[in-house]
């Protein structure tokens, strides 16, 4: 089997470089990120504020609603190639699960309707997808370490560490079961990449994470457990390539609409693996 791989898309439909492919592989953040600026204000200031009391909540709404039009145009456009599409949302792509961090008093599960009725869109999340001879299994909404890594970190959420220990444990075990029950070899398309490895170091100096590995815990152990086939994931937006865990192939998919993977599998081996970008 044949299968693009395209990365964090932010609201640009892609510009499909291969031509000869069975299946769409997508790692999520489909929706634009106008808000981006103060998120990233909102890190810097330690978390004293949230994004949408910068901006004030009239604006923050309209904000929201441009970023999943975007998105969902974004969906329509990979629907209509009228292949299958296997996705998994980012942390733009507006989920019921990021609501408490993102929003003042919405609790609608954004998502849903972000994906509602476009054809050829397969979800993917805390799922198990039979694709032939393989199985995919998806973990998105995945925005850095499950829990704290570092020393400032866990010094930052000492009142949260309870509640976040708790909720690692669920995603863990979520995500794991999946792999328990695999009989094929597996696809893991996670949002964010691996923990410690060479696609998720924060190169870009103007980010407050300057410097800290900021990959997925969560996708980190399930590849040295489970050692799927590959794992495919993005949000690390500096990094577009790929490096080892043990025998798995890790592949940071890349930003923007100018970044594509192709990938051939047979039986379980990759047996082509081609990175392609426009500068």
């Amino acid at each position: 089997m044949k299968f693009l791989i395209i990365g964090d898309l932010h609201g640009k439909k892609p510009k499909i470089h291969f031509k000869d492919f069975d299946a769409i592989i997508a790692p999520g953040d489909f929706c634009s990120d106008d808000a981006s600026k103060y998120r990233l204000k909102v890190v810097k200031l330690n978390y004293k504020l949230k994004w949408f009391d910068l901006v004030g909540k009239k604006k923050a709404l309209k904000m929201i609603k441009k970023s999943l039009s975007d998105g969902r145009e974004v969906l329509k456009y990979l629907g209509s190639l009228k292949i299958p599409i296997y996705i998994v949302p980012g942390n733009w792509d507006w989920t019921k699960a990021r609501n408490k961090y993102l929003y003042w008093d919405l609790k609608k599960d954004f998502y849903k309707s972000l994906i509602r009725k476009i054809p050829n869109i397969i979800d993917a999340h805390y799922k198990s997808i039979d694709i032939g001879n393989y199985q995919l299994i998806g973990y998105g909404d995945s925005w850095g370490p499950e829990y704290p890594q570092s020393k400032k970190e866990l010094e930052r959420h000492t009142s949260q560490l309870e509640n976040l220990k708790k909720e690692y444990k669920n995603i863990y075990k979520k995500v794991s079961s999946l792999f328990e029950k695999a009989i094929k070899p597996v696809i893991f398309l996670t949002h964010n990449v691996p923990l410690n490895t060479s696609l998720d170091k924060i190169t870009n100096k103007k980010s407050p994470r300057y410097g800290q590995h900021y990959g997925s815990l969560i996708a980190r152990e399930m590849i040295e457990k489970y050692q799927p086939l590959v794992c495919i994931g993005g949000h690390i937006h500096e990094h577009f390539g790929k490096c080892k865990i043990g025998k798995t192939v890790c592949i940071n998919a890349g930003f923007g609409p100018y970044v594509n993977v192709l990938m051939e599998l047979e039986n379980n081996k990759i047996v082509k693996l081609q990175f392609h970008k426009r500068k």
